[in-house]
């Protein structure tokens, strides 16, 4: 598998004012270039220079003059448009950049609106004939999959929801499709084509969650109505956006005003929408939209919910067999528009779950009946003390998105699944706390649920400019997890953007009977210790881990973390401890904790060690000990009851000497920011009933 391209940081990017030299940087992507030969006269003054027309649009058009003027920045000039044509008009224009010969960008000035919609017609009967070429567009990730079970369980998922595609020969021909059979046995996948079967070979699209996947087929034949093919030995995905879109779940209409003819008034139905973007079916003739336009406010209205005003530009218009559609990318004016924009975005794509509201009470029997509460070495009682902290930590994420939430999906008055997503380092999401139960009554099956609550509680965070790495502590043993994280990060962990690093999962009571064995000293590292530290965790553990876990120089001590957690009143602290021997640095700690009642686990109140010598030696085990002792002392100082350890080191007898507790095998998931939409995209095959089920 060969993924390419990361998403460019661009995400707090502000649109370009509509300028002069703002619509000269922009010109090579206003409109339509060509694709066949139409004729123009400029007239400069008394010259007149015959001349072809390259490229148009409503406020911009690009001339190939030849040699018959040298005009420059500023001119003006007098343009006619398909001289000779029947639709002829003359236009008055600015020169805004001269490419060298023989091209030259120019903007219209002050167009009537009868000349636009002659333009628009113009333009559409091109499109028509095939002779408009639109902005290229280039897939932001491209992907060979080639790992036979991957191809199987995407082939499943297309068959599963009856995916719809195109089959394309080489000539141009297109039969529309939707995959309608899977057999693994027999290796074998049919598909319903709207037509005759092409001449082979020809090439399959799949449309799935949020990309293309193409297949190669040179062997089909057609059997009681399907067309039959073996199962491919590699699949090629393409996506051409970052953030998925999704229909409205409700009625949803957008309005604006033209901006260069604000008697033109525009509302429509809106088609889809993300965070970035949003789609409608438009009339050319009537709107007069095209590639490149910017919109300074558009509005967006849903039922029960404000009107929500944002900047937009037009990113395509293109034929479909509803008509012409129109996508655009969309900013928020504001910081309060951003989240309203957020809250509309995320009511209209995940109508079955919510973020805010109060289900405290429904969640916490979630997590009584589901079996949350009977994980290995606990009990529900063990968490009675964690409740009022647990409610009183949720109160003060409400509206705090940008620091977490808990989903919900609500059945009734009860709760059947939920999931908690917070940020405890500088670019780093975890996802915890996740639980799920039948609800009887509950139209809702298991998958979906689960498939719910995860794409509300991951596709948010997308638009979290900083976001860099999502990472779980996860059971080891449970098959969902297994299928679903596990899985996806042994497929990408080549590429150094995942790691998946085991660990035993201990709890410490700090009451209990801590020690500090002879010849141990614990104390304040120096900076050559610290250096020591860092180059230790470099060398023994994956870049994915170090960065996610914010265990580099740079960011080590939360600083930003800390000040943002702080604003909202909550706590966030981390301290690095050495045990010496004899005065020489054997093992370092990491201690670290988070606002009580963040997590029931209390999986960011943890100690690390890290031994600068080898951990089975009598110095490494005692200082370990050593380290673990004053731990207790720290988080006791913090008010706390119990701490985490996780341990990772290959001889554990210190552990037994600390007397921790056994709460089971687990492993650190780390995935990189940039394989979110790859991640979602196999989160919704995972959970795709199987074919024939």
């Amino acid at each position: 598998m060969k993924p390419y391209n990361r998403r460019p940081s661009d995400n707090g990017a502000v649109m370009q004012a509509d300028t002069l030299e703002g619509l000269s940087g922009r010109a090579s992507m206003l409109g339509y270039r060509m694709g066949t030969e139409l004729t123009a006269v400029a007239s400069f003054g008394n010259l007149q220079a015959p001349c072809r027309l390259v490229q148009l649009s409503l406020e911009h058009l690009t001339l190939n003059l030849g040699t018959q003027a040298a005009p420059k920045p500023g001119d003006t000039a007098s343009v006619v448009l398909g001289h000779g044509e029947r639709w002829a008009t003359a236009l008055d224009v600015e020169v805004m950049d001269v490419r060298g010969a023989p091209e030259v960008s120019m903007r219209f000035l002050a167009p009537p609106l009868d000349a636009g919609r002659r333009i628009v017609s113009v333009l559409e009967a091109l499109r028509d004939n095939g002779l408009l070429l639109p902005p290229e567009t280039r897939p932001v990730w491209k992907e060979r999959i080639e790992h036979p079970d991957r191809v199987r369980r995407i082939c499943d998922a297309l068959v599963g929801r009856q995916a719809r595609g195109m089959a394309r020969t080489a000539d141009g021909r297109k039969v529309p499709v939707t995959a309608a059979y899977f057999d693994p046995h027999e290796g074998r996948m049919g598909w319903r084509f709207e037509g005759g079967l092409p001449a082979q070979p020809f090439t399959l699209e799949a449309f799935g969650y949020s990309s293309v996947v193409h297949l190669e087929v040179s062997e089909a034949r057609e059997e009681s109505g399907l067309v039959l093919m073996p199962v491919p030995r590699e699949l090629v995905r393409y996506r051409h956006r970052w953030l998925r879109r999704a229909p409205p779940s409700r009625a949803c209409t957008l309005s604006f005003d033209h901006p260069l003819w604000p008697q033109v008034h525009v509302r429509r139905q809106v088609l889809d929408l993300s965070y970035e973007g949003i789609a409608f079916l438009t009339e050319p003739g009537e709107d007069l939209l095209y590639p490149g336009l910017r919109q300074p406010v558009l509005e967006v209205a849903t039922e029960g919910m404000a009107p929500v005003r944002l900047r937009a530009e037009v990113r395509n218009i293109s034929s479909t067999a509803a008509g012409r559609r129109c996508g655009m990318s969309v900013r928020p004016l504001d910081a309060a528009g951003a989240q309203a924009w957020r809250a509309l975005v995320e009511a209209q794509m995940h109508p079955a779950t919510q973020v805010e509201g109060d289900w405290g009470d429904a969640t916490w029997k979630l997590f009584d009946g589901s079996g949350y509460f009977r994980l290995p070495g606990k009990s529900p009682e063990d968490f009675e003390d964690a409740h009022p902290s647990f409610d009183a930590t949720l109160a003060r994420l409400e509206g705090r998105t940008r620091l977490g939430y808990r989903v919900v999906h609500p059945e009734g008055q009860s709760v059947g699944a939920t999931l908690s997503v917070v940020k405890p380092y500088e670019g780093s999401w975890m996802a915890h706390q996740l639980a799920r139960q039948p609800v009887k009554g509950s139209r809702t099956s298991a998958r979906e649920a689960l498939r719910d609550i995860y794409l509300r509680g991951y596709e948010p965070t997308q638009v979290d400019p900083e976001v860099k790495w999502f990472f779980a502590f996860c059971e080891a043993r449970v098959r969902w997890v297994r299928f679903t994280k596990f899985d996806f990060a042994t497929w990408y962990e080549h590429t150094g953007q995942t790691c998946l690093v085991p660990f035993q999962l201990m709890e410490a009571e700090v009451d209990g009977a801590w020690e500090i064995p002879a010849g141990i000293e614990v104390g304040t590292p120096t900076e050559a210790e610290r250096a020591a530290f860092f180059q230790q965790v470099e060398r023994t553990r994956p870049l994915a881990y170090r960065e996610a876990l914010d265990l580099v120089p740079e960011r080590f001590d939360l600083k930003r973390a800390k000040e943002r957690w702080g604003e909202a009143g909550m706590g966030r602290e981390r301290e690095l401890v050495v045990a010496r021997h004899e005065g020489r640095p054997v093992v370092l700690a990491v201690l670290e904790t988070a606002q009580p009642g963040l997590n029931l686990f209390n999986v960011l109140d943890g100690v690390r060690l890290v031994p600068l010598v080898d951990d089975a030696t009598k110095e490494a085990q005692d200082a370990m000990v050593a380290l673990l002792a004053h731990a207790a002392d720290w988080y006791r100082a913090r008010e706390r009851k119990v701490f985490i350890h996780y341990v990772e080191a290959a001889c554990v007898e210190y552990v037994e000497r600390a007397s921790l507790a056994d709460l089971g095998e687990g492993k650190l998931w780390v995935i990189s920011a940039s394989l979110l939409p790859e991640f979602l995209e196999h989160l919704h095959e995972a959970t795709t009933p199987p074919a024939g089920a």
